[in-house]
């Protein structure tokens, strides 16, 4: 059994359809992005999505969120933003948050954060969406930073803070992530 690469489109129809919560949806998604499928990162936001016939609140958000995304992705990872993206079918009349009913804190803060492709679609999801460890990857919390921080932390360590540190980081199991 050969499995699909998860596509922005495929990731909506999951969310829309509710087949599949955000985090398993999305992530699905950023594992083909950041990690099995760099090369063919075009590809994965170049399908548009297929709204339904009268869709709901949340159908409509979900596609203006993937619409946002792909734009987001276009820019930060030297792509084409698709012409689907753009499309104002894919923008949210009233706001939008990827988080039903955020506490007013949450949307403060989604308010604030949020990157510009998706603020102009009215989507609110803050400017963590994509972020993980992979090495390919430009955002937050990547491999790379991540990196630094601890080259950072250990250079501020006493000599023998250090090494107790490192052993006990050598002790623990590791995985390896391969690009």
């Amino acid at each position: 059994m050969q499995l699909k690469t998860q596509t922005l489109a495929m990731a909506y129809n999951e969310l829309a359809s509710g087949t599949e919560e955000f985090r398993v949806a999305v992530g699905n998604f950023m594992n083909a992005f950041f990690l099995h499928y760099v090369e063919g990162r075009q590809e994965l936001i170049d399908s548009p999505i297929q709204i339904p016939v009268n869709a709901t609140r949340d159908q409509l958000g979900w596609a203006a969120f993937c619409a946002g995304a792909a734009e987001y992705l276009a820019e930060k990872y030297d792509l084409t933003c698709s012409n689907w993206a753009h499309d104002l079918a894919y923008c949210m009349v009233e706001p939008w948050y990827i988080v039903p009913d955020a506490p007013q804190s949450m949307r403060k803060s989604f308010q604030e954060t949020t990157p510009r492709p998706w603020k102009s679609r009215n989507v609110f999801c803050g400017d963590r969406v994509f972020v993980n460890q992979h090495p390919s990857s430009r955002e937050p919390g990547s491999y790379t930073e991540l990196q630094q921080r601890r080259k950072k932390r250990l250079s501020a360590m006493t000599p023998e803070a250090r090494e107790a540190y490192l052993a006990q980081m050598a002790s623990k199991p590791r995985v390896t992530i391969v690009a």
